[in-house]
């Protein structure tokens, strides 16, 4: 057993020491500090504070160290492990809309060594051997101290959170002048039943996560006061109802673990939004992947180019409605609502006005249409031909309708034309720094007039349409791609196309189908679409 004085080596004769987390009468909780101040703690005790951060954070997943950093202001006792072991307990980091592992209830000093040694959240592992590294997550956890991973920048952490002495599970670990105890298989074999208790107060911090945090990471939540993080099923702050209901009950700093939230100032800005603005239906301010939709194409002014245009906007939304209660039926356990995607800018025969070869839809014949839709929930997205011109410029043309928090953008690559190009042809194509180009603009817009996430779909049913669709920038959380597998004919070849297009899919990206009423040889009912278009759409239009 490892008694109290082998913890005091080196320290004055007599001091007690104080762990937060142990059981036992406690005293006068400590203030959470800012990251960064040098917090002041007595030298008779040991002691865990919080640190309250000055704003919204990003953090990176699988860093112990980022989260000590940014959420504690000291921490007088650690727990170190080596970073084999620590990714040895960490569950797998890939995006999931399944919760973090729950951490093991916190067990009493004087439980055995075979409740108090599991890896948190790992119900069905066997208990490590004594003194082993993956004892270290239980002990820290017990203890409520932070849980460090050894590296090269452990030393410096542990002098910012003025570190007197490291539980070490690492062989022959060098911290300096601190003290090193060596790693026990249970905190009961501390002796701590009769010490005092500090608990560090809560730094007043909302955890957000995209993908399973490590074992370190949360058991350092932990000692930081901090619950566990909400898992998300997007990279968005209000990804779905039940993230945007906790972002709008915290009033404090959200910290986001993972990619896809882009930095600090853009994760902070969609935060915002997320408390404030409207929910689509099901819940969410974000479009995907929390609903599918169904949606009617084409042009308001003629029948010839889809559905759209085969009836005013009144009607259309009735025969809208018929399709998606369908749909409903099918997909009981979606969030299911109606869009309309309209053409925008027309692919022409003919040079125009501005010698493009695209006709531009006036914004007076569009927004009773977008007005329309959102009166009755449904989401517009408006579809770009550009011809001889280019994808951004034409967005800009629109500025006035993407005010509209229900308003995205479709770029159909298939009516982009080289200079000297006609439309019918040859299929057009459009290099993936165009589509960047459009994507930096859209979030830049998004994010200074302070609207939720939009849509931006790419129309594709070749591979050479969008040339080198793998650098495309999904960096930004104000933007959700949706690539729309938009080809006609017969069944088996769109099949193909189907799976062609899903190989090597940009991070964050969702998939779109459509039907054709006329070209589609058959078009499948809604029932076939569902039963037999894997996996099922995010997006499914007729035309």
């Amino acid at each position: 057993m490892i008694n109290r004085r082998q913890f005091l080596t080196g320290s004055t004769a007599g001091i007690a020491l104080v762990v937060a987390g142990c059981s036992g009468p406690a005293q006068v909780p400590t203030a959470p500090v800012t990251p960064g101040e040098t917090a002041a703690v007595p030298d008779h005790r040991h002691q865990v504070r919080a640190a309250t951060p000055a704003g919204d954070l990003v953090l990176p997943a699988g860093d112990a160290l980022a989260v000590s950093r940014s959420l504690l202001g000291a921490a007088t006792l650690v727990v170190v492990v080596p970073a084999d072991a620590a990714a040895a307990a960490s569950p797998e980091a890939t995006p999931t809309a399944t919760p973090s592992p729950s951490p093991s209830p916190t067990p009493s000093p004087a439980a055995t060594t075979a409740d108090t040694t599991a890896t948190p959240g790992a119900s069905a592992t066997p208990a490590p051997t004594a003194a082993s590294p993956e004892a270290g997550a239980g002990v820290a956890r017990e203890l409520g101290v932070p849980l460090l991973v050894e590296g090269p920048e452990l030393a410096a952490e542990l002098d910012r959170l003025q570190t007197r002495t490291v539980i070490s599970y690492v062989p022959d670990l060098s911290v300096g002048e601190r003290t090193v105890v060596p790693g026990p298989a249970s905190a009961a074999e501390l002796d701590l039943e009769d010490l005092p208790v500090v608990t560090a107060e809560p730094a007043g911090v909302l955890a957000l996560a995209w993908g399973d945090l490590s074992t370190p990471e949360l058991v350092t939540l932990a000692a930081a006061g901090i619950a566990e993080p909400t898992a998300l099923i997007a990279p968005h702050p209000g990804a779905d109802g039940a993230s945007t209901a906790a972002v709008r009950d915290h009033t404090g700093p959200v910290v986001a673990f993972g990619d896809g939230f882009g930095t600090d100032a853009q994760f902070s800005g969609q935060v915002a939004v997320t408390r404030t603005a409207a929910e689509f239906p099901g819940g969410g301010v974000a479009p995907f992947p929390a609903r599918r939709m169904i949606a009617l194409y084409g042009h308001p002014e003629t029948p010839a180019l889809g559905m759209m245009g085969e009836q005013p906007p009144a009607q259309a939304v009735e025969r809208l409605n018929r399709l998606v209660a369908e749909y409903r039926e099918l997909l009981p356990d979606d969030n299911v609502m109606g869009a309309f995607e309209i053409i925008g800018t027309v692919a022409s025969a003919a040079a125009g006005e501005q010698g493009d070869y695209s006709y531009r839809t006036p914004i007076a014949t569009l927004l009773p249409w977008v007005e329309a839709a959102e009166a009755n929930d449904l989401y517009v997205v408006l579809d770009l031909q550009p011809g001889r011109t280019d994808f951004l410029t034409q967005a800009k043309e629109y500025s006035e309708l993407l005010l509209h928090p229900h308003v995205g953008l479709a770029l159909d690559p298939e009516w982009r034309l080289k200079p000297d190009q006609r439309h019918l042809r040859q299929v057009g194509q459009v290099g993936v720094d165009e589509i960047n180009e459009v994507t930096a603009w859209l979030a830049d817009f998004i994010a200074e007039n302070q609207l939720p996430p939009k849509v931006l779909t790419l129309h594709q049913f070749q591979t050479r349409m969008i040339v080198d669709r793998e650098r495309l920038d999904v960096s930004r959380p104000e933007v959700q791609h949706l690539m729309h597998v938009d080809g006609q004919g017969g069944q088996a070849a769109k099949q193909s196309t189907w799976q062609v297009l899903q190989r090597d899919l940009p991070a964050h990206t969702v998939l779109g189908w459509k039907n054709f009423e006329d070209e589609d040889v058959p078009m499948l009912t809604p029932a076939q679409t569902v039963a037999q278009v894997h996996p099922t759409p995010h997006f499914i239009s007729y035309q």
